[in-house]
């Protein structure tokens, strides 16, 4: 498949890349459209700014390279074995904030929070994973 990869500042390229492997947890989205941010403008001038370059995301588990694209949507193409919202066919947006879902108030960006398309791959690419919750 295609996507839109960070590798560095001023460096995003246009690759052939697999499909990830479906978590159990995950669904595998078709996306239909992306839209770019802010964020991903301000990655690619300026960045690594969220991008983590030395070691995985804390949440995610990936580092640079990273698909971007955090503002999507698309169609339900496969669903991991514990998904129970989702089935194949189901059009989706995806959410991309992550969380470790600790506290439920007062939550500061730089305390357990990611995103996907800036932690793991996201949405400038045919297919992306994402957790159902």
């Amino acid at each position: 498949m295609k996507a839109a990869v960070w590798y560095g500042q001023k460096d995003v390229r246009v690759e052939d890349r697999e499909p990830k492997a479906l978590k159990d947890n995950e669904v595998q989205v078709k996306v239909s459209w992306t839209g770019i941010c802010g964020t991903d403008l301000h990655e690619y001038l300026e960045g690594p700014i969220f991008i983590s370059t030395d070691k995985p995301d804390p949440l995610l588990g990936q580092k640079a390279p990273v698909t971007l694209g955090h503002e999507f949507s698309g169609v339900v193409e496969n669903v991991g074995k514990d998904v129970t919202r989702f089935k194949k066919g189901d059009r989706v947006v995806v959410n991309p904030t992550v969380s470790k879902r600790e506290k439920e108030e007062n939550i500061d960006l730089y305390d357990g929070y990611s995103f996907i398309g800036l932690g793991s791959d996201g949405g400038f690419a045919e297919f992306t994973n994402a957790p159902e919750t």
